[in-house]
């Protein structure tokens, strides 16, 4: 603004107003002196020295309004660069906490722009926000340096929004506050795209975990997949080297259940499976996990169990689903299990292949019954 106004002087106009205003009282000075001696030569004189300072005094008159109407053009431009950035000025006089705003900030309110922010005024409008920026404003009285502000503003058609601004306090010379100055910008609709953003990623991870408790469960028994209980026998396996407890794992399927599809139906043979899963899961203990591996074979993964305990267990569900199943409404049914117990360096896979052998051979020797792995 300064070097606006001072590029729309000349570099003599200063010397040129003092010179004028020097003749001019110098005329009526010397009109003065000469009046007694010459009437008219006073007059003249005394009339040049008025119409000089007259002259200046037009030429002050010109140069102020110049100016006024660049200040105007500039706060014009000001008020326009506001709206476009969508900012608005807040002052805030102290001692006294009296607010000046600009038009761009009226907006920002829901106010006229000829409304003045009066103590009733903010009051209506910010009901808790004021206090918010009193203990903000506060907290930062001595602070010489731009500071943020967030405050809560109820608009008069009783939509609430949230105002940030970016402050700067004015001292006077002897250190004192004098003023507040704070450029302000409606901060809804960042909080509104905030919370958007995190309710999507809230959507994200709760979809993916529940592909993940898809993936890791089958659909229809509601036993671990063959993918988790793999997985788990993996992990099983570690820690059971870690630990040193003995580990077993019984894998078992469902006597003739091709008979049983082909006789009654896939829709009564799934009954089977689900009457079957829930017998197992009935049966093993905690820390225990409990797999459908493909069709009717599933594997159960048993901690700290050595190879007596192991076929203990077996033997406990075999029994189980002889007798659940004839007490239900769907055909009777039987299972063939193998077990097996971890041996040192023994893999998951080589663990895999010694159960499956012990279910085949039980199954060779008639059914029903459980075998142990060779």
């Amino acid at each position: 603004m300064a070097r606006t106004t001072r590029s729309l002087e000349t570099p003599t106009a200063p010397r040129s107003g003092m010179a004028l205003f020097a003749i001019g009282w110098s005329g009526v000075l010397l009109a003065l002196v000469f009046y007694q001696r010459s009437a008219v030569a006073g007059i003249v004189l005394a009339c040049c020295g008025l119409g000089l300072l007259v002259a200046r005094h037009l030429r002050r008159t010109c140069q102020l309004d110049r100016r006024n109407r660049v200040l105007e053009r500039d706060i014009r431009h000001l008020e326009a660069v506001e709206g476009l950035a969508g900012v608005g000025r807040w002052c805030i006089e102290w001692p006294d906490r009296r607010h000046l705003w600009s038009q761009e900030m009226c907006q920002i309110a829901g106010l006229a722009h000829d409304i003045a922010s009066t103590d009733e005024v903010l009051a209506r409008l910010m009901p808790d926000g004021m206090m918010q920026l009193e203990v903000t404003l506060a907290a930062h009285a001595t602070d010489r340096e731009p500071y943020a502000a967030e405050f809560e503003l109820m608009q008069p058609d009783g939509e609430a929004r949230i105002l940030r601004a970016r402050a700067l306090n004015v001292f006077s010379p002897d250190g004192e506050i004098e003023r507040v100055l704070m450029v302000v910008r409606d901060a809804t609709e960042d909080y509104a795209i905030v919370q958007q953003v995190e309710e999507e990623k809230a959507r994200a991870l709760r979809l993916a975990e529940e592909a993940r408790r898809e993936a890791d469960t089958d659909a229809l028994t509601g036993l671990a997949s063959r993918r988790a209980i793999m997985a788990a026998l993996d992990r099983a396996l570690l820690d059971a080297a870690g630990s040193g407890k003995p580990f077993s794992i019984v894998m078992f399927d469902i006597d003739h259940f091709k008979s049983v599809n082909d006789r009654n139906g896939h829709a009564v043979g799934d009954k089977v499976l689900v009457r079957v899963a829930q017998i197992a899961l009935r049966h093993a203990r905690d820390g225990d996990l409990v797999g459908r591996i493909g069709g009717e074979e599933f594997l159960w993964l048993l901690s700290d169990c050595d190879e007596r305990e192991a076929l203990d267990a077996a033997e406990r569900l075999r029994w189980a689903v002889e007798a659940g199943t004839h007490s239900e409404p769907i055909p009777d049914v039987t299972i063939s299990a193998g077990h097996a117990t971890h041996e040192p360096g023994e893999g998951a896979l080589s663990l895999f292949a010694r159960a499956d052998a012990g279910l085949y051979g039980a199954k060779r020797s008639g059914r029903n019954q459980v075998a142990r792995a060779a």
